[in-house]
């Protein structure tokens, strides 16, 4: 992606503002990369405005399945139900009310959200896997890496 792009994910382990990456750490993506205006830190107060019914959660992995382009990266399903449906939806909402560009909109593409955890090259996850999600993250690309530039908290 181009650097600015931002996206919305909830990380396996904790991490905070500031944290740079060059390879993904263990996550689920609510909001693929998208462009907005709003700065990062407003954007973060609204959506936890927006999601303060929800409350943290325990995520459980199940069964593999095949993801990415040429459904060649392996991924651990999260047991639905899952909190994640509903905090993709308000937070998708939430980007189109402020005119945000989403990646994923502008393909003819566009799946219905399967909430899932990737496997990276240097970190695995496995199949009953758990994990609490108290809080998401915006990321964003930096250039030749990426940065944890806001946090929000659910309750």
């Amino acid at each position: 992606m181009h650097p600015g792009d931002r996206l919305v994910c909830a990380f396996t382990t904790q991490h905070r503002v500031g944290d740079r990456f060059t390879e993904w750490p263990l996550h689920v993506t609510i909001v693929p990369w998208f462009r907005l205006a709003l700065e990062s830190e407003d954007l973060a107060k609204e959506l936890e405005q927006a999601l303060a019914g929800i409350k943290s959660f325990q995520v459980v992995l199940v069964g593999a399945s095949q993801f990415g382009h040429s459904k060649g990266k392996t991924a651990h399903l999260v047991q639905l139900p899952t909190s994640f449906i509903q905090i993709e939806q308000i937070v998708r909402d939430g980007l189109k009310r402020h005119g945000a560009w989403l990646v994923d909109e502008t393909t003819r593409l566009r799946r219905d959200y399967r909430p899932h955890v990737t496997n990276q090259k240097s970190e695995q996850t496995q199949m009953g896997a758990t994990f609490m999600c108290d809080r998401l993250y915006i990321v964003e690309q930096k250039g030749g890496y990426k940065e944890v530039v806001a946090t929000v908290e659910l309750a």
